[in-house]
């Protein structure tokens, strides 16, 4: 785990989760907070094995949205088939799922994997991602642990990057964008174009300097992908906030646009229809 940079409450947290582990976690953070890599070394610790090969150790499973798109039943279901094969290794947690995104799961396969976590395999432990806690229903909140995980310093980040011999001005540049949120921070000077976050950070701008019909053009294409809104509306609040600490000329539009993209992930969580949800509050950017 030393290859991350974690805050130092966040990695208490995690220590003491490892002390005496239960068979559910829920990671709770903005995007671009590195929720997956902890995830990821929180199951190399468990299972023993080194962080560079866990992905590809045969006990353990990943499940992430794919292109935005809900997390459906079928995919709960491929872990109900891997939890029923057994497992020769006979330590304390011998099996990791990890659900990427859980928040994302459709009711029904929120369902499905509460039957898993209300009588989990020997041996198993469930990790769940959310950047949204909410969207999980009560059942599955109450049947796991919750680890929020908190944002490192700027100094601790921007001290992390330089030691991976990234240039200063490079850091200073991807900060500005990320508010310090280390995952967003790494994509960026990683330059991963495959990168969810960054795809992000695109629309974001566009959003941001737009016309007003670019934005509802731009509002049309998000409400069809929920997972991409709530990012770009972490990267708008990750922008503003920075802003705000920067300048006080123009707070009061900064603030507006920090207000309306909370009020517009409140309204994504609570409304279906996720069109009029982001129309309300977006176009007022």
């Amino acid at each position: 785990m030393n290859n991350l940079v974690i805050h130092p409450t966040t990695k208490l947290h995690v220590a003491g989760y490892l002390s005496s582990p239960s068979h559910a976690v829920t990671l709770v953070a903005p995007a671009g907070s590195g929720k997956l890599s902890l995830a990821i070394a929180i199951a190399s610790e468990m299972l023993a094995v080194d962080h560079d090969k866990v992905m590809n150790y045969a006990y353990l499973r990943l499940i992430s949205p794919e292109d935005g798109k809900a997390i459906s039943i079928d995919s709960i279901r491929a872990i109900e088939k891997f939890l029923s094969l057994k497992v020769p290794n006979t330590q304390s947690a011998n099996r990791v799922v990890i659900v990427e995104n859980a928040n994302l799961m459709t009711l029904e396969a929120q369902t499905a994997l509460l039957k898993t976590l209300e009588e989990p395999p020997s041996g198993t432990v469930i990790i769940l991602t959310a950047f949204n806690e909410q969207d999980l229903i009560d059942t599955i909140r109450s049947r796991s642990i919750k680890l929020y995980v908190a944002k490192p310093e700027i100094s601790q980040v921007k001290a992390h990057f330089s030691g991976l011999d990234f240039k200063s001005q490079a850091i200073d540049q991807a900060l500005s964008v990320s508010g310090g949120l280390p995952g967003l921070t790494a994509a960026i000077l990683q330059n991963n174009q495959d990168h969810p976050l960054l795809q992000a950070v695109v629309k974001a701008k566009s959003i941001l300097s737009g016309s007003r019909y670019s934005k509802m053009l731009l509002v049309d294409e998000l409400s069809k992908d929920k997972l991409l809104a709530f990012n770009v509306l972490s990267i708008i609040q990750q922008m503003a906030q920075i802003s705000l600490l920067r300048s006080t000329s123009n707070a009061g539009q900064w603030q507006n646009i920090l207000d309306n993209s909370y009020q517009a992930q409140a309204a994504l969580v609570k409304n279906a229809q996720s069109k009029l949800a982001l129309s309300k509050y977006m176009l007022d950017f």
